[in-house]
C-alpha cells in the first residue's frame, strides 16, 4: 500500500509541472494573440490613412492639371467666354438668361419603433466598448 501512495505522489508532482507549463504556455499564447490584434488594428488604421492621402493626391493632381489647362487656354477667346459665362455669370448684350428654381423636398425623419431601446442601449454599449478599449 505504501508503494502505491509513493507512486501517486510522484505522478502528481510530475503532472503538476506539466500543468504549470501548460498554463504558462497559454498565458504566453494569449499575450501574443493580443499583441498581434493590436498590431493588426494599427495596420488597418495606417492603410486607411494611406488610402485617404492617395485620394487627396489624386484630387490635387487633377486640380493641378485643370489649372495647367486654364493657363494654356488663357489666350483662347472661346475659353475666356466659357469661363465668363460659367464662373462669373456674365452674358452677352441682348441675351436673356433663364434659371430654374427647384422646390425644396421635404423629408420627414421617422423615429424607429424601438427608438428608446436603440438610443439608450446603443449609447450604453458604446460606453462599455470604449471603456474596454481604454483598458486594453
Amino acid at each position: 500500500m505504501e508503494f502505491e501512495k509513493k507512486q501517486k505522489g510522484r505522478w502528481l508532482a510530475k503532472n503538476s509541472y506539466y500543468f504549470l507549463a501548460g498554463i504558462v504556455f497559454l498565458i504566453v499564447a494569449a499575450a501574443l494573440i493580443f499583441v498581434d490584434f493590436k498590431i493588426y488594428q494599427k495596420k488597418t488604421a495606417y492603410l486607411s490613412q494611406i488610402d485617404y492621402y492617395q485620394k487627396q493626391i489624386q484630387e490635387i493632381e487633377a486640380e493641378n492639371e485643370k489649372l495647367k489647362q486654364g493657363i494654356e487656354n488663357s489666350d483662347d477667346i472661346n475659353y475666356i467666354e466659357k469661363v465668363a459665362r460659367e464662373e462669373l455669370d456674365m452674358q452677352k448684350p441682348g441675351e436673356k438668361v433663364v434659371g430654374f428654381v427647384m422646390p425644396e423636398q421635404k423629408t420627414q425623419a421617422q423615429a424607429p419603433k424601438d427608438f428608446w431601446i436603440s438610443n439608450f442601449l446603443g449609447s450604453w454599449l458604446s460606453g462599455v466598448w470604449q471603456w474596454l478599449k481604454n483598458k486594453f
